[in-house]
């Protein structure tokens, strides 16, 4: 199943920008279309989870049995989406360990993962590096309640403390529906960094996503600047933004939930944690009606300039898609 911004119609956001944001520069890959979608689609409530825990560095069974196990106590609390922090299951080590530790999707992974999503009857979102045409990336992949694989995530801006480790940058901000006895709702993926680019969120607005999933492995949600960061993400784009980060001693937790306001709604301590929220999109809706943010007020044909490949630095060791 293909993101949700390569199904339906509307007018084309400008190639030029998705080439910019998926990190490209002459010479690069293709980048695909996406297409702007009205939030439209959301309604009812649904209940989302976060297994917060660490990803110990290598110790990928251990880490996989972990979240397994965090996974089925949020299906207890009637989650109908969990998701994991970022590269969680192999522990985020980068370079050649992470190349050993990688596998393909679909692949083995996908597999357990995927049973595990039928028999729990949930949405997954799983942190994994992904080994893809010989080189190692960054990614979440998305499973159904039936356990099939809807599609892929792929952290789209590595920063130049990263690249060291290796990392192929992706191209693409794909949204899923999601849709459960509940309520329903669009929802995207910016992984860590990506969130430090207001485009991302942008992008996946744009799309129709009501809520915008953010899987971390870093120190940074304790760090008043970053806290503030996602709660504009939300405000500014009218919508959730949902964050899980790995567990202490691995970083500091504190995952949190993020309202359509942008205020903090349910946080969690550095410990190995659950986070449970129900989302509100019947509220959403509500408040995107009378909101002045989103896609209120844009003014797009002037902003021909965020496409200019001048407006972008990248470091010597950047691993960025190529033809």
């Amino acid at each position: 199943m293909k993101g949700f911004g390569h199904m339906f119609g509307g007018s084309l956001l400008t190639a030029g920008l998705a080439a910019v944001l998926g990190g490209a520069t002459v010479g690069a890959a293709e980048p695909q279309q996406v297409e702007v979608v009205r939030p439209t689609f959301g309604h009812g409530k649904v209940t989302v989870a976060g297994v917060q825990f660490a990803g110990l560095a290598g110790q990928k069974d251990r880490n996989i049995a972990t979240a397994e196990r965090l996974i089925r106590q949020a299906a207890a609390q009637r989650a109908q989406v969990v998701m994991t922090p970022e590269v969680v299951l192999s522990g985020f080590v980068g370079g050649e360990q992470e190349r050993k530790l990688a596998e393909p999707i679909p692949g083995p992974t996908t597999r357990r993962f995927g049973a595990l999503a039928k028999e729990l009857g949930v949405y997954l979102l799983i942190g994994i590096s992904e080994l893809r045409e010989g080189q190692i990336c960054n990614a979440m992949q998305v499973l159904s309640p039936e356990g099939e694989l809807m599609g892929v995530m792929r952290k789209v801006h590595i920063n130049k403390f990263e690249t060291s480790g290796g990392w192929r940058n992706g191209s693409e901000f794909p949204v899923w529906e999601l849709k459960t006895p509940t309520g329903c709702f669009r929802g995207g993926i910016m992984i860590c960094y990506d969130r430090e680019l207001p485009e991302s969120a942008r992008i996946l607005m744009l799309q129709g996503a009501d809520v915008i999933f953010n899987p971390l492995a870093c120190s940074c949600p304790t760090d008043d600047i970053h806290r503030c960061l996602l709660r504009t993400r939300a405000f500014e784009n009218e919508l959730y933004v949902f964050m899980v980060n790995h567990a202490a001693p691995r970083q500091n937790g504190h995952s949190m939930v993020f309202d359509f306001r942008g205020r903090i709604v349910r946080e969690l301590d550095e410990k190995e944690g659950l986070l449970v929220q129900e989302l509100d999109l019947d509220a959403l809706n509500q408040h995107r009606a009378k909101g002045i943010y989103g896609f209120h007020h844009r003014r797009p044909e002037l902003y021909g300039i965020l496409c200019d490949p001048a407006g972008q630095i990248h470091p010597p060791t950047a691993n960025l898609p190529r033809k």
